[in-house]
C-alpha cells in the first residue's frame, strides 16, 4: 500500500497515531498532496481523508487534519450513504449527514461555510433534515443555514422534513418561517 492510500485509511479508520507517523518529517508541498489526495483521483471523484473523517465521526482526526495538517475544510469528494453516491459533498456536509454535531461545530469553527452545496445541491442542513438529526438541523440554522435552498428537483428542507417524517424538525421548520406554499420542479 502507497503511503497515501496508507494515510486516507488511517484517517477514514480513525488513527491518529498513524497520521502523525505518517506525516514525520515531510516538506509542505508533499503534505499538502498526501492532505488533499482523493481515492479515485483522475477521474475527479473519490475522497479525501477529512471528507472520510466527517462522514466516520472521527474528532480527533479531524482536528488534527485541520490544526496541523492544513486540510481545506471546503475540499468536496465523493461519498456513500445509504447506498447512494453523493459527488461534491463538503465535509461540513459529509458530518451533518452522519449525525456527528461534535465535528459540525467544530468545522463551523474553522470558517466551514454553512450553506456549501453537494453536486445535486443538497445543503448540510438538509442532509440533517434527511436523517433527523434535529440538534444538527438547530445547531446549523441558528448559525444563519438558509432552510430555503432547495436541490436539484425542487425539495426544500421543509419536504424533505415531511416526506421523511421528522415532526420535530417540521415544527422547527415552520417556527423558523419555512415556506410552506413552495413546490418541487414537479409542482
Amino acid at each position: 500500500m502507497d503511503w497515501k492510500t496508507s494515510f486516507y485509511a488511517a484517517a477514514r479508520d480513525g488513527n491518529v497515531k498513524q497520521l502523525k507517523d505518517h506525516i514525520g518529517s515531510r516538506k509542505s508541498d508533499e503534505l499538502k498532496s498526501l492532505i488533499n489526495h482523493r481515492t479515485g483521483d483522475g477521474d475527479g471523484k473519490g475522497a479525501t481523508p477529512l471528507v472520510m473523517a466527517t462522514k466516520n465521526g472521527h474528532y480527533e482526526v479531524v482536528q488534527f487534519l485541520i490544526e496541523h495538517c492544513g486540510a481545506d475544510v471546503e475540499l468536496v469528494g465523493s461519498v456513500t450513504f445509504d447506498g447512494e453516491t453523493i459527488d461534491g459533498a463538503p465535509p461540513l456536509w459529509c458530518a451533518a449527514a452522519a449525525g456527528h454535531l461534535d465535528i459540525v461545530k467544530f468545522l463551523i469553527q474553522h470558517n466551514a461555510n454553512v450553506n456549501n452545496t453537494t453536486v445535486t445541491n443538497s445543503t448540510p442542513l438538509r442532509a440533517a433534515c434527511f436523517d433527523g438529526h434535529f440538534e444538527i438541523v438547530k445547531y446549523l440554522v441558528e448559525r444563519n443555514a438558509d432552510i430555503e435552498i432547495a436541490n436539484r428537483h425542487g425539495h426544500t428542507c421543509l419536504m424533505i422534513s415531511c416526506y421523511k417524517g421528522h415532526l420535530d424538525i417540521v415544527k422547527y421548520l415552520l417556527d423558523t418561517g419555512a415556506d410552506v406554499n413552495r413546490k418541487s420542479i414537479k409542482g
